[in-house]
């Protein structure tokens, strides 16, 4: 199957080339990723009308990200090296409107619809879901360090550099 993505205007048009002979689904209306519905159903964006890319193309480049980012170092080592980072995927994504804050089935189905082949550690609902019990529950733009609830600096900035170079990704992709 080849598929091209045709721009036009204010709606995206996605053909799919089938070979001869090949099988295939006539007529798909109204896909959705997570819980998120857009206002514009020709806009099949998981914002709601407010990103001109395709649902498929979109969750095809949040997944491309997450796995660029699983191929980033920090130092001589991994920069996504725990399970806890998966926080910093979940605060961008919300961030970014993709996934609803403090809706974790929703973030857990969408995450599933966007899981790369290779990850550097297994993403789990309990690791995301305890950002709440965290500094990093705030939008990224409000994070700062406390002493008191965070002990210590690095793991600390360690999160921050996953969470600025996971957002750093998504925008080099157009997302």
């Amino acid at each position: 199957m080849l598929k091209e993505i045709v721009n036009q205007g204010n709606k995206c048009i996605v053909l799919n080339i089938f070979e001869s002979g090949s099988q295939h689904v006539d007529h798909i209306e109204n896909q959705y990723v997570g819980n998120l519905k857009p206002n514009n159903p020709l806009l099949t964006s998981p914002r709601g009308g407010k990103n001109d890319l395709p649902e498929v193309l979109a969750t095809e480049r949040i997944s491309h990200c997450i796995a660029l980012l699983m191929q980033e170092k920090y130092g001589n080592e991994t920069l996504f090296n725990k399970q806890s980072h998966w926080q910093a995927v979940y605060r961008i994504l919300v961030d970014k409107e993709y996934c609803r804050d403090s809706d974790f089935d929703g973030f857990d189905a969408f995450i599933q619809t966007v899981m790369p082949e290779k990850v550097n550690k297994p993403y789990t609902k309990a690791s995301v879901k305890q950002i709440s019990q965290t500094d990093f529950v705030k939008p990224f733009k409000k994070w700062t360090f406390d002493h008191q609830t965070s002990k210590t600096r690095k793991p600390f900035d360690r999160m921050v550099a996953v969470a600025q170079r996971f957002l750093d990704i998504m925008e080099e992709n157009g997302l």
